[in-house]
């Protein structure tokens, strides 16, 4: 007994450790896990420009069209007259122009991918792409395509592209965790997204 237990103290204090330095390195790398920001090669039907912002989701969206990218915007948010202001300063004449349709309705991003599943739908469109800022795009992807890549007959294509403006938030290569807005940001879409994996295998329901 007394020549096992300084062993058994030697492989706690490793495992301690162990969970220190991987939890340690977990949450210095945890903003990269929360983006996604896939690529676009070739030209896509639709491209969703979820509601909120100062703007940069719509100027991204109107750089993929001007691109020859995407073929229409799609918009959404909870009053088409939130996108006004926007509107008048990027694109004042996209409306005439006929760039885009307004979806309104949204409450949240379930919501907002519901509208866009019945737009899809009326409309068979089999490909969108899905335009937010960078730290919503994890959350907006394991949304999305929960909604609308798993519907049969109905299936969309779903990719989520981030419009790379960070706001007054750091960024994942910077020291992120010293500024609170950022660290509550990350906290937040941390588990929100844990939330969303863990109900989809079942292990949560509420």
């Amino acid at each position: 007994m007394k020549t096992r237990l300084p062993t058994f103290l030697v492989g706690l204090c490793c495992g301690v450790l162990l969970i220190i330095v991987s939890e340690i390195v977990f949450m210095r790398y945890a903003p990269f896990l929360l983006i996604v920001d896939e690529p676009v090669d070739e030209p896509i039907k639709i491209a969703v420009i979820l509601g909120g912002g100062g703007g940069s989701r719509l100027y991204k969206g109107l750089s993929l069209y001007a691109a020859g990218l995407v073929q229409h915007l799609v918009l959404v948010d909870k009053q088409k007259n939130a996108w006004d202001a926007m509107l008048h300063r990027l694109c004042p004449d996209c409306a005439a122009q006929g760039k885009i349709t307004i979806l309104e309705g949204s409450q949240n991003t379930f919501t907002d991918a519901e509208l866009v599943e019945a737009y899809c739908r009326t409309h068979k469109i089999k490909d969108i792409l899905v335009v937010t800022d960078p730290y919503h795009t994890r959350r907006a992807d394991l949304i999305f395509t929960a909604q609308l890549a798993q519907r049969g007959v109905h299936r969309v294509n779903v990719r989520v592209i981030s419009s790379g403006d960070f706001g007054s938030r750091l960024t994942p290569a910077e020291q992120w965790w010293q500024d609170d807005d950022t660290l509550s940001t990350v906290w937040t879409e941390m588990n929100k997204v844990l939330i969303i994996l863990l109900r989809r295998y079942g292990l949560c329901t509420e």
